[in-house]
This record gives C-alpha cells, structure tokens and sequence, in this order.
C-alpha cells in the first residue's frame, strides 16, 4: 500500500506550536509521510516577547533541498506540496525555484497548498519585498489551494474588505491576477461574525461556513488550518467543497476551544486573551474524526 508524501515547509521552533511543529504532526497522525523543510530555527515563536535562534539562510535552505534530490526518486513525486512561513524575500525566492524544479521533475503533478504567511491584523509580519515573490508564485500556475487570512487577501488582490459585495470584488480581483484553482480564507469578519469562505475558480462559486468566534488570540492557529485544509483537501480528491471546508473548521474549533480551557485550568482565570501555544497533541482525537457533515448544511453561496 502507497503512503501519502508531503514536503512541508515552514519555520521551526523548539518549544510550541507553531509552522512545521504545527503541521508535521497532524499530517503525519493523518496517514501522511512528512519531509520538513524548516525556514527557522527559532527558540520559540516571537509571541512569547523574546526568543534566540536564526532564520534558516538561503543557502541553506538550497542545500537541503539539493540533498533531498541526492537521495529520493529522482522524479520528486511529492504527492503534496505545503509552504508557509518564509522569513524574508531571498528564502521566498529559493522555495520558488526549487519547488517549481519539483514540479518540472515530477511524473504526477502535486497538489501545492500555499499559505502566504504576510501578517495579519492590519500589518506585516515580514518586509514588504516578500509580496512580489508571492505575487509571482501566484502566477505561475502551479499552486493549487491558497490560504491567506484576510489581510492577507486584502493585499494580494488590492481590495479593501468591508462587506460581502467587497469580498466578491476581492475575489474577482483575484482570479483576474492568479492562475490558483481554489481560494480559502480561513477567516474573515464582516457584520462583526467571523466566517471561513472557499472559492472555486472554475465555477466561479463563493460559499461561506460560519465560525464560532472565541474572545482569544491564538498563536499557530493558521498554521494548524493550513494542515487541516491540506489534509481533508486531498482525501477529496483534491477538490474544494463546503463538506471540506465544515471538516477543517469544526476540528479547528474543537482544537482551539480545548486549548482555551487548558489555558485557563493552568492560569486560574477566565479572562485569557491569548494562548501561545494550540494543545495538538492532546486534541489529537480530533483529527481522526470526520466532521465533514456538521456544518456543510450551514454554507452559504454568494
């Protein structure tokens, strides 16, 4: 029996849960077969005020990647591709070259799952001279799935999100500029209820699943949905519908919320505004559930 091969790159830290740390492990409780790439090599992620550690320098990242190609199938064949977090514009660059040279190896064509790691609630997190690197990976035809949350869609279509009539034009914007089959956010909020939306290109189809909002910041918590979308994606034959997306969303949900209770176990208090750390390990029941079901009949088309 063939085991599912994934090539995931993404930061690395020692201590929590975020990039590969909050990929590798899902994937792999999922039946996946995991290579990892890490783009840091941090202490722990920047949200605990201080960490030590580097970020992975380009060169070194094209060496890893020469190396994987010394000793697999000279063909590549990844059966998926997941890219997230890329610490500036010279790492973003390598990862472009060398996963389009996956893609011109390969005898089967891999599904690539992009997460655009930019920013989030209305800044950066990295320079500005990474956008144009994405904006080329976009373009060139080979990612499959894109996951930005919604500043960092508002970038890379130039369009202003306040409603569901600019969260068209958003879409529309898009699909104009990049050749990417299927769009998710993983979340958005607009008549202050957060939503997941998925977009299929070929249809031209929006549909959104309401998310139960919880009053919390969560660090790896796009890491972690990235994975959950990889994952279910795939099994579906690689094609993007709301009982994909109701599966990614309710085991997030569950995901966070017992990371929430833990957190306020651990603290005494109710009033947690932020977890630094998703409690995967310990949820890791959920990723074997099927929830496709649960609120696939909640989706709404645009």
């Amino acid at each position: 029996m063939s085991v599912k091969t994934v090539l995931s790159i993404s930061s690395h830290v020692v201590h929590g849960y975020v990039g590969n740390r909050s990929t590798v492990f899902p994937l792999q409780y999922s039946g996946w077969d995991v290579d990892a790439i890490d783009t840091t090599n941090f202490s722990n992620h920047p949200g605990y005020g201080t960490f030590q550690g580097k970020a992975s320098s380009p060169e070194l990242v094209e060496s890893l990647f020469e190396g994987i190609s010394d000793i697999i199938d000279a063909d590549w064949d990844y059966n998926m591709i997941l890219t997230g977090y890329a610490p500036n514009e010279a790492v973003l660059k390598v990862i472009h070259q060398k996963v389009d040279d996956i893609f011109q190896k390969a005898t089967t064509r891999p599904v690539w799952v992009l997460d655009p790691v930019l920013g989030d609630n209305g800044k950066l997190y990295v320079s500005e001279k990474v956008v144009p690197v994405y904006r080329a990976i976009l373009s060139s035809g080979n990612v499959t799935v894109v996951t930005p949350n919604q500043f960092e869609f508002e970038l890379l279509s130039d369009t202003p999100i306040s409603n569901w009539e600019s969260l068209a034009t958003a879409f529309d914007r898009f699909h104009q500029h990049y050749d990417v089959p299927y769009v998710v956010l993983s979340s958005v909020i607009l008549d202050n209820l957060m939503y997941s939306v998925g977009f299929t290109a070929a249809e031209n189809k929006i549909f959104y699943i309401p998310i139960d909002k919880i009053d919390c910041n969560f660090n790896g918590c796009g890491d972690l949905f990235a994975a959950l979308l990889a994952n279910a994606f795939y099994s579906n034959d690689s094609v993007l519908t709301p009982r994909v997306l109701s599966d990614v969303v309710v085991k997030l949900t569950k995901i966070l919320n017992h990371s929430y209770d833990c957190e306020k176990q651990i603290t005494g208090s109710n009033d947690i505004k932020l977890v630094k750390d998703i409690r995967i390990v310990s949820s890791r029941h959920v990723l074997l559930s099927d929830n496709g079901n649960d609120l696939a009949d909640a989706a709404t088309y645009l």
